[in-house]
């Protein structure tokens, strides 16, 4: 096993705990859990067989390999998750100082 498919399997498991810590205490909404739940099941994906499914690939025009080079990843994937991920932030940003 790679050191990619470990880390990928360690990130997944963290995404699980921050699933059941939502979960347990009721923070969040169900955008937040589906996410959650989603990423986790990529990366438990990812870890056990070695590359992401033909379903995502296909998304990505074709041009997502199944090695870890990032240059071979497309755009419009990337993206679209880098951009989530800001979108994320501020709102977390946003909530963290209205609530305070």
């Amino acid at each position: 096993m790679t050191r990619t498919r470990v880390f990928a399997g360690l990130l997944s498991l963290a995404l699980l705990a921050l699933l059941g810590w939502c979960l347990v205490r009721g923070v969040g909404d169900v955008r937040t859990q589906i996410m959650l739940g989603a990423g986790s099941f990529l990366g438990i994906l990812y870890t056990v067989f070695g590359r992401l499914p033909d379903w995502l690939i296909e998304h990505s025009g074709g041009s997502l390999a199944a090695d870890d080079d990032p240059g071979n990843i497309s755009p419009r994937l990337y993206l679209s998750v880098i951009g989530a991920a800001i979108l994320i932030a501020i709102i977390g940003f946003i909530v963290v100082i209205y609530v305070l």
